[in-house]
């Protein structure tokens, strides 16, 4: 199993992907923090109140658009990390030359769900950094960030798979790529709003992106936002969407005939 580690790792370190795909979220949310920040100092400045607020403010704002987009790439990550090994056919190699198909898939799975924990690790380290920097004497590090920050960390890792096990399921990194965009910025918002006109929006609250949203905004005590899914409920409806396509792209692929 070591070997089959390492020679995932090692696939996903030759390739270019990785990093930019890590990158983007980290610069996104800190050119979010730039653009706010004079809109909010602007605010301050004509209700006179104390600019570090608006350093703060739009630190915390960077901070959210940069874990908002590192769930979305840690999909995308595991979407072309398992996609492209079908459209290669590397995947038929990889397969013949090792015991078994499910200690190639698990390895895969593994080193994806590493790299997606690795990208929102790096974004919160900076974001935190920020923070310190430019929050000023109104910010101080709470226990309920930290609490946010570690749901985050294990939300970008569900996600990771999730992304793989739909490259799984349909064989197709760009298809799963494009799906995953969709839906994320758009497609469960039109959902939702579907489900809310015919009386069952409360259902909408735990498909994946609102139960991920919610499992992080409302991991910290007190944080009670309606609109999301609270604890427990939100965190387990993320296991068992990661479950559905984990599981069911591996149970696909190990009986799928690889050409």
């Amino acid at each position: 199993m070591t070997a089959l580690l390492t020679a995932e790792f090692r696939k996903v370190t030759t390739l270019r992907f990785w990093w930019m795909l890590g990158l983007t979220p980290l610069v996104v949310g800190m050119f979010s923090s730039a653009i706010t920040l004079p809109v909010l100092r602007a605010f301050t400045d004509a209700f006179e109140a104390d600019p570090a607020d608006a350093n703060l403010a739009a630190t915390l704002f960077g901070l959210g658009v940069a874990l908002s987009l590192v769930v979305l790439f840690a999909a995308l990550f595991g979407a072309v990390n398992v996609g492209t090994e079908f459209r290669y056919k590397t995947l038929t190699t990889t397969f013949l030359t090792a015991r078994g198909r499910d200690g190639v898939i698990g390895a895969k799975l593994a080193v994806t769900a590493a790299f997606g924990f690795f990208y929102c690790l790096v974004v919160e380290m900076v974001s935190v950094g920020l923070l310190l920097t430019f929050g000023g004497e109104n910010f101080e590090l709470r226990g309920s960030l930290f609490a946010m920050l570690g749901v985050a960390l294990v939300g970008a890792t569900f996600w990771a798979l999730i992304g793989g096990g739909m490259s799984m399921l349909t064989g197709s990194s760009i298809g799963s790529c494009i799906s995953l965009v969709v839906w994320y910025t758009l497609g469960e918002m039109i959902l939702r709003s579907i489900l809310s006109g015919i009386g069952i929006g409360g259902a909408g609250g735990f498909l994946p992106v609102s139960a991920t949203l919610g499992s992080v905004a409302n991991a910290a005590a007190g944080n009670d936002i309606d609109w999301l899914p609270l604890w427990p409920a939100a965190p387990i409806a993320v296991i068992v969407w990661t479950a559905l396509f984990t599981l069911g792209g591996w149970a696909l692929t190990r009986r799928r005939d690889i050409a």
